[in-house]
């Protein structure tokens, strides 16, 4: 278990230095000092050893959604307090940088991954039960929401880490909260 904590911590902080496309085997052999043929015991390649580390990141956010959805006490309160926590996650200097130069490689597997599709569905029912949300005409209109309920985050936070604007956490989880809950709640 060791061997495969040292994988993920050192090919997470490849992956945030280098990026994905410019990390080797080689790289990562050498910063966890195993040889070569030890990490193929573990992984097939480093794509699926970034693989392993985005489902292992989906997973904790996804807890992290589960929680915060049993201890809100209001729409608005939910959507706070599950973009603020995205928001705290993924800015931390590590996955910050991770997060900025494997943005294609990211939305690939995260969009692929079971974690972020089970989310989804979660939003997606949780959406069609509560009955302060507003009704929409079409059934697929809630889908498309809980789409965008989940990827909204990641795109303002790599929009506005990759231009000059700077915002906190508590900024971008209050403006997304705000303009989703606008959207969803009945006044």
């Amino acid at each position: 278990m060791k061997i495969r904590e040292a994988l993920f911590s050192e090919g997470l902080r490849l992956f945030s230095e280098k990026g994905l496309q410019h990390t080797t085997v080689s790289d990562i052999v050498q910063a966890v000092g195993i040889a070569r043929g030890t990490f193929y015991n573990y992984y097939d390649d480093v794509q699926s050893l970034f693989e392993a580390l985005i489902q292992s990141i989906n997973n904790t956010i996804q807890e992290d959604i589960k929680s915060k959805r049993k201890a809100a006490t209001s729409v608005y309160e939910y959507l706070y307090t599950t973009f603020k926590g995205y928001f705290d996650f993924v800015t931390a200097p590590q996955m910050k940088s991770f997060h900025t130069k494997n943005q294609a490689a990211i939305r690939q597997s995260t969009y692929q991954s079971e974690q972020i599709r089970a989310v989804i569905r979660d939003i997606n029912r949780d959406l069609r039960k509560d009955p302060n949300i507003n009704a929409f005409d079409e059934n697929y209109e809630f889908l498309l929401l809980s789409i965008m309920l989940v990827g909204a985050p990641p795109e303002l936070f790599l929009a506005t880490h990759s231009s000059a604007a700077e915002f906190s956490s508590e900024q971008l989880a209050s403006f997304l909260a705000t303009t989703f809950h606008r959207v969803l709640v009945k006044e």
